[in-house]
């Protein structure tokens, strides 16, 4: 996939930007809102590695949903973004936040719930000795490394037990010829940084070396995983102090640990389940709809029947931990580090009844949250996020009229030079069809094999997109009058400003 079509979803992501002050409570928000202005990091960043850290610090527990099975509180994340955009920083400051909860409980370096292990067989043997754990990946592609790294005719098994370890049932197995790890109850959650063109390239299967790789993409895998999506933001000239009045993530996961020290089942209130229940039933309609004919949104919609049961709860949570830190000011006269003070007040706190309950406010947040997640899956794999229709697809049937469409690429084909630059086009076929749409439609003739959309490598001047023919199978033609014909007949293409590169700005933020 050219770099015009990822900047292109990047820019639409970013546009469907949902309010968090929509989805969070007063005291969730003001928690998540202070860290973003405080480290210059994108607020969706910010909220993505915290309730995934979340669950991780519930300690195992579940939601006895509106379906027929417990809920398990397991999420799985990818941020998505260009070089720049400060993903590792988020990563690092979750990571920071979770090492200061173990320090203070006294928990050992080499019994630290914190998990990077290198291959499926590590993290299985992991899982058997200490079934909660928590990735904090800083590079996707290192994620990928789990799967199949010790054999290649293995990747399918792995990428199947990642998961089951989604949605795992009271034990987990895997059993090989020399070894059989038996993990009971495994709660694994995961969070990745991962730049653009790799995220895509897990949803879709484009641009993988082999088809069997292809192929392994219908597992639905990453169709589990909630992405966020952001440019670097222009960063504050003046450093923004810390408000010692507002908790920082150390406290807040420290005192969900302690809150979960027994593992919870949490439920809906009626009014609360009644709405669930409409909700994912919606979402089995738009499955049951799209699985004859394309099984990725089948599957993303089926995952979002789970999900929405998952995104209540972990709001729920957060929500009942923020305004348990906010009303300790009484007791506390600011929030710095963690010490044994905060530590002595945190274990005399219990949940009682009520706070098992979620209500019907924080499942419509939910569920909002749900949709705005789906919709960043579909943009990012190329769907329309409304209307479910490919856009590339959408563009040729009805932007284009088809003879027209079948004119142009006739006069591609029979053009005598094997590079045609795409700015030349409007101008020799004289149509009313604008550059945008001439590049839709040397994307269809790329995906029937008949050339490639390349960019110019001058290091000098904007850079130009130019389709280079598939060459036929003809008698050798004289080298020197072919070179000459050939540099006669070659075009100047669009330079890569004037299509969809983003502004000075964004464009900095992505490389």
């Amino acid at each position: 996939m050219e770099k015009c079509e990822r900047i292109r979803r990047m820019k639409q992501c970013i546009v469907e930007k949902l309010d968090l002050r929509l989805i969070l409570d007063e005291y969730s928000f003001l928690i998540i809102n202070e860290i973003a202005q405080t480290s210059n990091v994108s607020i969706d960043y910010i909220f993505l590695t915290t309730i995934i850290a979340l669950c991780h610090w519930t300690m195992g527990a579940s939601l006895k949903g509106a379906q027929a099975y417990n809920t398990p509180l397991i999420l799985f994340g990818i941020l998505c973004g260009g070089s720049g955009s400060k993903k590792s920083a988020s990563i690092r400051i979750v990571k920071e936040a979770c090492e200061a909860v173990e320090a203070l409980d006294g928990t050992p370096v080499k019994k630290s719930s914190i998990n990077a292990s290198v291959n499926m067989e590590s993290l299985c043997c992991e899982l058997e000795q200490q079934p909660n754990l928590l990735q904090l990946w800083d590079e996707l592609s290192v994620f990928f490394g789990i799967f199949g790294s010790t054999r290649v005719d293995r990747t399918a098994y792995d990428r199947g037990l990642m998961c089951e370890f989604y949605s795992p049932t009271g034990i987990v197995r895997r059993q090989l010829v020399s070894r059989h790890n038996v993990m009971i109850k495994p709660r694994l959650n995961i969070i990745a940084a991962g730049h653009p063109k790799r995220t895509i390239e897990c949803l879709t299967g484009i641009a993988l070396k082999s088809q069997d790789q292809k192929d392994q993409n219908d597992d639905g895998l990453f169709n589990r995983f909630l992405i966020a999506v952001a440019y670097k933001h222009r960063p504050n000239r003046e450093i923004i102090e810390p408000n010692k009045k507002i908790p920082k993530l150390g406290h807040l996961f420290y005192l969900t640990k302690k809150l979960h020290r027994n593992t919870e089942e949490y439920i809906y209130n009626d009014e609360a389940k009644k709405f669930i229940k409409n909700v994912i039933y919606d979402y089995d309609i738009l499955s049951s709809e799209k699985s004859n004919e394309d099984d990725f949104l089948a599957s993303c919609y089926q995952k979002s029947m789970e999900r929405v049961e998952r995104l209540s709860l972990v709001l729920h949570i957060l929500k009942i931990c923020s305004r348990r830190l906010f009303n300790m000011l009484g007791n506390i006269e600011s929030f710095g580090i963690l010490d044994d003070k905060f530590k002595i007040i945190c274990t005399e706190q219990e949940l009682n009844e009520d706070d098992h309950l979620i209500d019907y406010d924080t499942c419509f947040r939910a569920s909002l949250l749900t949709k705005f997640y789906l919709n960043q899956i579909k943009i990012l794999a190329g769907y329309d996020p409304i209307t479910d229709h490919i856009l590339l697809n959408k563009k040729y049937s009805m932007d284009v009229p088809e003879n027209e469409v079948m004119h142009i690429k006739k006069y591609i084909e029979n053009h005598p030079s094997d590079r045609l630059l795409l700015s030349s086009l409007p101008a020799n076929l004289k149509r009313k069809i604008s550059k945008d749409q001439y590049l839709l439609i040397l994307r269809q003739m790329e995906e029937e094999g008949k050339g490639k959309i390349e960019e110019t490598n001058n290091t000098t001047g904007p850079k130009a997109i130019v389709f280079t023919k598939k060459k036929k199978i003809e008698h050798a033609p004289n080298t020197s009058s072919s070179t000459t014909h050939q540099q006669t007949n070659q075009i100047i293409l669009i330079p890569s400003e004037q299509t969809d590169e983003p502004s000075s700005t964004n464009q900095s933020s992505s490389s």
